[in-house]
């Protein structure tokens, strides 16, 4: 499998990344359908997209450690027939408790093959190598929001709610055929790492190692540009710039064909330029996206063209932060991996959360919290590195 081609290894593991966004993309425009559906609040359908979502972060502390003990491929193999059997779960709900097991099953799932396909990268390539991996794999999940809105609606629309599920059903399916005739184990025998109370003293290790703190926080802070547009782009686009509903969807792909141009864009970068001076030009995007967005006069352009720049740059910093963040541990690849995905979606979820407690009458809120995680990454790039310690 080292033998792949960059386009055939990306290919191969693009439905195993690509499984969280979406199951998240694609489920968005029938939420509202969910609520008369199955007779039920929408606080509780809102339960089936947060509970995903901090499942494929939290679980990733379980996952990693199993993928270090019983190899990548069983823990694939597993997680991609949780993600399959998990979609066909909430496609034959009846009740709005089972659709909410159904979901968080999946979302085990999705999560077990993105931190074990980002472990495997690990394996397999060297710390420059691994980092232009990791932004491809990243672009390559940018690809969801630029259709999966528009497609969950059509899906709708055409065969109704339960068909939006059973193509996540098929999804895993597919990767589970993926695993099983093109997927070697890349984590020798000698090399496991066993599931047993020494867990602990691991998680602490790397949670304490300086290097693996500070390129997982600036992680963080790109994902948090992500997410707090995810956040806000609603308010700004449709109730101050007067975008029709139905139209939004377009827009969103837009976001998504910035992510994935981000994302393949930075993958060259890193491998010509190295992962510091990737980290530099990222931050730099991030702070420019969001001083002009400050100063643009208020109009859709003013907005939306400020957060292509500002989310190219964050794509810079993801893949660059991720490979930097988990270098010193590469016999536990699979902890470490777990241990970044969830400071990733820990900070963003808490970045997002409160930048929601401004109202939301303008773009000037996402403009300054831009600003301010630029000069967060620029603080935590002034920060000495100590060696890493043994784990």
């Amino acid at each position: 499998m080292k033998n792949f081609k960059t386009y055939q290894f990306v290919l191969l593991f693009t439905p195993f990344v690509f499984s969280f966004a979406l199951g998240l993309d694609i489920y968005i425009p029938i939420i509202p359908n969910m609520v008369e559906i199955f007779g039920t609040s929408k606080e509780m359908i809102q339960l089936t997209l947060s509970l995903f979502l901090f499942i494929t972060g939290a679980g990733q502390l379980i996952i990693g450690p199993l993928a270090d003990q019983y190899g990548r491929r069983k823990v694939l193999f597993g997680s991609a027939l949780l993600f399959g059997l998990g979609g066909l779960g909430c496609a034959l709900s009846r009740d709005i408790l089972w659709l909410i097991a159904a979901r968080v099953v999946s979302a085990f799932g999705a999560c077990g093959m993105l931190v074990t396909s980002f472990a495997v990268v690990r394996d397999l390539f060297s710390s420059e190598k691994s980092a232009k991996m990791y932004n491809f794999l990243n672009g390559a999940t940018g690809v969801s929001p630029t259709f999966a809105p528009l497609l969950g609606g059509y899906l709708y629309v055409c065969w109704g709610w339960t068909a939006v599920f059973f193509l996540l059903a098929a999804l895993g399916c597919v990767a589970c055929l993926l695993t099983f005739m093109f997927i070697d184990e890349t984590h020798p025998q000698e090399a496991r790492v066993a599931l047993d109370r020494n867990i602990w003293a691991r998680y602490v290790a790397i949670f304490t190692n300086r290097q693996f703190i500070k390129y997982a926080t600036i992680g963080g802070l790109a994902e948090s540009v992500f997410f707090c547009f995810f956040s806000v782009s609603p308010f700004i686009i449709i109730n101050i710039h007067g975008i029709e509903t139905q139209e939004f969807g377009y827009y969103f792909a837009l976001f998504g064909s910035v992510i994935a141009l981000g994302g393949f864009a930075s993958g060259y970068i890193v491998e010509k330029a190295g992962i510091k001076k990737t980290i530099a030009m990222g931050v730099s995007l991030v702070a420019l996206g969001g001083l002009s967005m400050l100063i643009w006069p208020e109009t859709l352009a003013g907005f939306l063209l400020p957060m292509a720049v500002a989310c190219i740059g964050a794509m810079f910093l993801l893949g660059a932060s991720a490979a930097a963040s988990l270098e010193p541990f590469g016999h536990i690849a699979g902890t470490a991996s777990a241990a970044f995905g969830c400071m990733d979606f820990g900070i963003a979820a808490i970045a997002g959360s409160l930048l929601m407690l401004f109202p939301i009458t303008s773009a000037m809120p996402y403009a300054i919290s831009l600003v301010i995680f630029a000069a967060l990454i620029l603080l935590l790039l002034g920060i000495p590195q100590r060696k890493p310690q043994p784990v």
